[in-house]
């Protein structure tokens, strides 16, 4: 489940041309950190998700996987 969610914000941040500095900057995360979530080897809490779906303007519905 990280990994589909980490390919979901990377895909939703290369719509948007972020860098991953930018998107980290954003949320208030160290660059390091959001490139582990981005690539599956750390899990998020919800409220982080939540500032990720505002700078990113994803539909929450991408990274719920059914």
């Amino acid at each position: 489940m990280q990994k589909y969610i980490g390919q979901q914000l990377k895909t939703a941040r290369h719509n948007k041309r972020l860098t991953q500095e930018q998107v980290a900057e954003a949320v208030g995360l160290s660059a390091k950190h959001y490139g582990c979530i981005e690539r599956g080897e750390v899990s998020t809490t919800i409220a982080v998700l939540v500032r990720l779906q505002q700078v990113l303007e994803f539909e929450v519905s991408i990274i719920i996987k059914i």
